[in-house]
């Protein structure tokens, strides 16, 4: 396993805090639930709620995001994994537009590359990636391999969002060794409580299929007021997202 990811397995297997006890035998679950909660970076306070529940969230933060360096390393310190929201053209851009430092299609493979330095620059405790949007990149090779490139060069791995289902993300990112999770529930399409509940009871189904899944969810009140009422469900299966990697 890469060299940033033993070093995050060092640190959970001798946390010292209580803040993931109710997930502390993470190495015999053999059911295993990663949630990575996007949109990071904006609401300090609803970040400090999510780290609050006791569970061993990815945080992936917006690079542009006006709290994304300041909280990405505060909550790198309390030991939760961090990752790099990577802002990435979608198909139906400019009708969703990413932003100006987006990857698009047009990027070429020094713009990319600036792009994901200047990224990882602001969120240096990042100990992997996913995009932000992004349904097209994830359908053109040459990008992805710009990025795959980018990830194996500082030991980083990828999540894919899957934001299309035949996104190239992750048989791009074994190509380059790099290590890959794929994204199997979305919780929070519908900001609504119950809604977001049953597609978390969805995720726990969908571990009687398989062994490993993983949840994307979104850095708002309504996904923090599902995980708090399911979150002691959650903790006999939830697991920080290095463990489901390929």
């Amino acid at each position: 396993m890469l060299k940033k990811t033993g070093l995050v397995l060092l640190t959970l297997i001798f946390l010292s805090t209580d803040a993931f006890c109710g997930s502390s035998l993470y190495f015999f679950k053999k059911k295993r639930l990663a949630i990575v909660i996007d949109d990071m970076g904006y609401n300090i306070n609803l970040t400090h709620k999510f780290e609050s529940l006791g569970l061993p969230f990815a945080f992936s933060f917006l690079p542009y995001a006006p709290f994304s360096q300041e909280l990405s390393k505060e909550a790198s310190d309390k030991g939760f994994v961090v990752m790099i929201h990577m802002p990435s053209q979608p198909e139906d851009y400019p009708l969703h537009n990413p932003g100006s430092d987006a990857i698009f299609l047009w990027s070429t493979k020094v713009d990319t590359i600036k792009k994901l330095k200047e990224a990882y620059k602001v969120i240096p405790t990042a100990l992997g990636l996913n995009n932000h949007m992004g349904s097209a990149i994830l359908r053109d090779r040459k990008h992805l391999d710009y990025i795959m490139e980018f990830l194996k060069d500082n030991n980083l791995f990828f999540v894919d969002s899957a934001t299309v289902k035949d996104s190239l993300g992750c048989a791009e990112a074994i190509k380059f060794k790099v290590p890959c999770a794929r994204r199997n529930v979305f919780l929070d399409n519908f900001k609504r409580v119950p809604y977001i509940k049953n597609q978390i009871r969805e995720a726990v189904r969908l571990l009687k299929k398989k062994n490993d899944v993983l949840a994307i969810g979104h850095c708002n009140i309504k996904t923090y007021e599902a995980l708090y009422e399911m979150r002691y469900i959650l903790k006999k299966y939830m697991v920080p997202v290095i463990f489901v990697l390929r």
